[in-house]
């Protein structure tokens, strides 16, 4: 298995071997895409999937070009059937939303109050 992502990427890239398994801690709502191959997929089901509420598995197989969300968050464990390259697409966290928020406010701040470089070009034009 080799995983060629950068560190602060939400997405991951993985390349699994036949029959080799990985377990990823993923949030609600991450998305796991197949590239080439097919992978199953166990997420836990803590809602009304479980019986009784007790924590069950759901099992998904998805195959190339095809995607699966994951309902809960928690341990997936992800299996190769055959030789597989699969994406794995995390949703950001809280601190991440709240701080690209941020800097898209400050941003759009600086752009209101930068000088207008063609201000003098304009009006000569006129």
């Amino acid at each position: 298995m080799i995983a060629t992502y950068a560190p602060d990427a939400q997405a991951r890239r993985l390349e699994l071997a036949a029959g080799a398994s990985r377990k990823l801690v993923l949030r609600a709502g991450a998305t796991l895409v197949c590239v080439s191959g097919s992978v199953r997929i166990e997420e836990p089901a803590n809602g009304p999937e479980a019986a009784g509420g007790l924590p069950g598995a759901v099992s998904v197989r998805i195959n190339a070009g095809e995607g699966h969300g994951l309902g809960y968050g928690g341990v997936a464990h992800v299996t190769a059937i055959g030789p597989a390259e699969l994406i794995c697409v995390d949703n950001p966290g809280y601190a991440q939303r709240l701080f690209s928020a941020a800097a898209a406010f400050f941003q759009l701040e600086l752009l209101k109050n930068r000088k207008n470089r063609l201000g003098a070009l304009h009006k000569i034009s006129k």
